[in-house]
Parts: structure tokens; C-alpha cells; sequence
């Protein structure tokens, strides 16, 4: 667990995981309500659960380069708790935070849900990277060039909804793979979205309202 007498230096280690390599999953909890909120104009904060595995442990330059990157990762990414677990291979990284969810296509942020009409009755929510996120990129290589961000990760959305519909490419529900799921959901529906194309696009689905 981590220690408050080290948790300045954790934190930048944390961040730096968090933009600097793939995570193992990475979790977002969000209700339709919030879906129409920000289709009403509003931005919404939505929760992340992240966990990121880091084989061996840290050497002194390593906490060094960490230390300068603290600064950076505080301008564009809310971070809230984080846990560190010592493993047999070395350290498991738990972390909670907020991304924002908006149809602002300008969004700053530099992981962010975007909300973005399908047709007229249907929502497309996705994960998307935001102009900050070349910012970061380039922020990052600046303190230590083996360090990149990596702008798309394992998701696994957690949706809790009343009489929406849901459409989802590619996707594992209650541990079977669909080549595209449609169903209704009156309650909560776990979609988990990893691999193949998932690397190189932002894992997301449709919506329709009720």
C-alpha cells in the first residue's frame, strides 16, 4: 500500500505510467443520464479505474525523471488515489481519476469521451485523445526520450442505463466475444473492449437514448 512519507514520489511515478506505457485495463464508470447531459451542452467528469504493471523496480535516475514529470502530468490529468502493490515480478499500479466526457471536438484534455451524434436518435461515446495530447508527447520525450504516451488502451466501459438501447462492435459481455452486440439495457451492462484494431482507435459504442 502506498505510504504517505513517499507519496509525492509514487504520484509522479503513477502519472508517468499513466501516459507512458499501455494499461493492463483501464475502467470507466458512466450512466446514461450523464450520455444526456452532455448531449444537452454539458461537460461531465467521468471516473476511470486504471491498472498498470511495471516489471522490476525503479532505479535513482529513473525516480529523478519521474520527479521533473510530476508538474507536467498536474496540468492535464486529474488524478485522485492511487495505490501501489508490490507483486513477484515486480509493481502493480492502481489508480483513480476523472476524464471529461464532451462533444467538444477541441477538447484540451489529453484522454477524453467524446459524445457525437451517429444519426438522430443515436449517440456514438467514445475514447478519443485531446489536443493536449501531442503536448504531452512531446513534454514527456523532453524529460526522457524512452518515455511516449500511448494514446489508446484496454477499455472496459461499465454502463448503467434505463431503457436505452446498445450497440457495440467487437466486444466481450459476461466473458463471450460478439462480433457486434445489440441489446436493451435496464440496469448495468459491462462491455470490455481489447486488442486488434482497439490498438490503434478508442474503444466506444452507440446509444440510444430513452
Amino acid at each position: 500500500m502506498l505510504k504517505k512519507s513517499v507519496r509525492v514520489m509514487t504520484m509522479t511515478f503513477i502519472v508517468a505510467m499513466l501516459v507512458g506505457c499501455k494499461a493492463d485495463s483501464l475502467e470507466f464508470k458512466l450512466t446514461s443520464k450523464q450520455i444526456q447531459s452532455v448531449v444537452d451542452g454539458e461537460s461531465v467528469a467521468v471516473q476511470f479505474d486504471a491498472e498498470f504493471s511495471l516489471l522490476g523496480e525503479l532505479d535513482e535516475d529513473g525516480r529523478a525523471d519521474l520527479d521533473r514529470l510530476i508538474a507536467i502530468a498536474e496540468e492535464v490529468i486529474e488524478i485522485e488515489d492511487v495505490e501501489l502493490e508490490t507483486t513477484a515480478l515486480g509493481v502493480k499500479v492502481l489508480i483513480d481519476g476523472s476524464i471529461p466526457m464532451t462533444t467538444d471536438t477541441e477538447e484540451k484534455s489529453p484522454w477524453f469521451l467524446k459524445v457525437s451524434n451517429w444519426d438522430e436518435s443515436t449517440k456514438r461515446v467514445e475514447l478519443a485523445t485531446g489536443t493536449n495530447f501531442k503536448f504531452l508527447v512531446g513534454a514527456m520525450e523532453s524529460v526522457n526520450f524512452m518515455l511516449s504516451a500511448d494514446p489508446y488502451h484496454p477499455v472496459k466501459f461499465k454502463l448503467k442505463a434505463k431503457g436505452a438501447e446498445v450497440v457495440a462492435p467487437a466486444v466481450e459481455i459476461d466473458g463471450v466475444t460478439h462480433l457486434l452486440y445489440r441489446g436493451a439495457v435496464d440496469g448495468r451492462l459491462t462491455m470490455n473492449f481489447s486488442g486488434g484494431a482497439f490498438d490503434d482507435v478508442g474503444a466506444g459504442f452507440l446509444i440510444k437514448l430513452p
